[in-house]
């Protein structure tokens, strides 16, 4: 492995050092943290700085203006930014796919999640899409990309509250084990997200369900990190007048218009719809198809087709088998909701299936199954592939497993503190280095 040195707009290096081995000619389905290519971090970072600095009250796209006035008037003067974005790269502009479109309007969803999600949705309903038989599906997942993106603000904001007050309030700290929860909870949502971006462009004819639980979970998740980051915002101080607590709380209100644009009803029937076939006759094992799949691309670097809802399921089942005797440590703790997912799994998907309230409740519960499965497959790849050196050592998945485990009503799992106390240490560095809280660490102007 080398070490990798990213570059920001002025030419400096970037605080951030990565490790990252090198990235195989076609990325792994499931490796969400594979380094994004340095032009779509270059256009990021200038439209960043387009936007200016959120702290500055004179800026229109500051937090100050946005809290108070809204960002519609201020924001369509980017709309030939966006535009360029959506625009395919023969016809004079970059899009290479959802997922690299979202990461290079990653600054405008952070700085402004309704009218930010509303400029790039108008934008795609304007024209014939980059992908005209899948601009519904990409527009739908632009309501998870922009929720993930603006939690991130919300949490970074948390994070430097506790920083600051805790010189002078030493008891704040007790906010960082919260905080760090919700840093596990946002990179499920940025996982989740990226996947399921990534499978509108590679093997779209499968994949419904995956996109269908982006639109169920990330929603719930990012409304429950907005609100621990006002509570913290709070409790260190920030009144009514403050920028980024009125920020905050906007954004947080924001939340069901997204979820609703986003169509979370028309996902939950699609889980619905897709829940009695969904793992297939085998409960989703299918290992020679996996090893198929991850072995290597196709003549001449093509990718190869991925069945996704396979794919996820089968990672389910290879988490369970890690388990064995010798496992020990993190591996028996990953195990243990493994198993516990898997039981859940039966329950779902199984002969005997019987969930209370069969439906919309079914549907739920099957989203937080395979966003579950989602957090074992992106791990698996960032510890396999290369990536940031936190991502791929793992320490996040206990985490945020023991997370899922919990709010689906299981028997606990846990405490896996040494990964907890990793994941605090994280946020921190994050902190300091001034880093985005999403897969790449990528460096913030401001």
């Amino acid at each position: 492995m080398g070490m990798i040195q990213t570059q920001d707009p002025s030419g400096q290096g970037s605080l951030l050092r990565v490790e990252r081995a090198v990235t195989p000619a076609v990325v792994p389905p499931f490796h969400a943290a594979a380094p994004l290519p340095a032009a779509v971090t270059q256009r990021a970072w200038r439209l960043e700085a387009l936007l200016g600095d959120p702290r500055d009250r004179a800026n229109p796209y500051g937090h100050y203006a946005l809290a108070h006035q809204g960002g519609r008037r201020q924001l369509s003067a980017l709309a030939d930014v966006i535009e360029s974005e959506i625009r395919p790269a023969g016809t004079g502009g970059h899009f290479a796919g959802g997922d690299v479109m979202a990461a290079a309007l990653r600054p405008l969803l952070r700085r402004d999640l309704e009218e930010g999600h509303a400029a790039v949705v108008a934008a795609l309903s304007a024209t014939d899409g980059p992908l005209p038989d899948r601009t519904v599906e990409l527009t739908r997942l632009l309501g998870p990309a922009a929720l993930s993106a603006a939690a991130g603000t919300a949490l970074r904001a948390a994070v430097r509250a506790v920083a600051e007050g805790e010189r002078r309030t030493p008891g704040l700290s007790r906010w960082r084990a919260s905080l760090a929860r919700s840093f596990a909870d946002l990179l499920v949502c940025e996982s989740l997200t990226a996947v399921a971006l990534r499978s509108l462009s590679r093997s779209p004819g499968t994949g419904r369900s995956l996109r269908a639980a982006a639109g169920c979970v990330v929603p719930a998740l990012a409304a429950e990190i907005l609100d621990e980051a006002v509570l913290t915002l709070g409790e260190c101080g920030h009144g009514p007048d403050s920028a980024a607590l009125r920020w905050c709380v906007r954004t947080a209100a924001g939340v069901p218009r997204v979820r609703e644009a986003s169509g979370t009803a028309d996902c939950r029937a699609q889980l619905i719809r897709a829940l009695p076939s969904s793992a297939g006759p085998g409960g989703g094992r299918a290992a020679a198809h996996l090893t198929a799949v991850r072995g290597g691309a196709a003549a001449g670097d093509e990718a190869p087709p991925v069945d996704w809802e396979t794919e996820l399921h089968g990672a389910l089942d290879a988490a369970v088998a890690r388990g064995g005797p010798g496992a020990a440590g993190r591996d028996a703790g990953q195990a243990r909701a493994a198993q516990r997912l898997l039981a859940e799994r039966r329950l779902l998907t199984g002969p005997d299936r019987n969930v209370p309230g069969a439906g919309a409740a079914a549907a739920e519960r099957y989203a937080q199954l395979l966003t579950a499965c989602v957090v074992l497959a992106v791990g698996r790849d960032a510890a396999g592939h290369g990536g940031s050196r936190f991502l791929g050592s793992g320490g996040w998945v206990p985490v945020a497993l023991a997370r899922a485990v919990q709010r689906l009503g299981l028997p606990p799992v846990g405490p896996f503190d040494a990964a907890q106390a990793g994941v605090e240490a994280e946020l921190d560095r994050r902190d300091r280095l001034g880093a985005d809280s999403d897969l790449h660490a990528t460096r913030i102007l401001w």
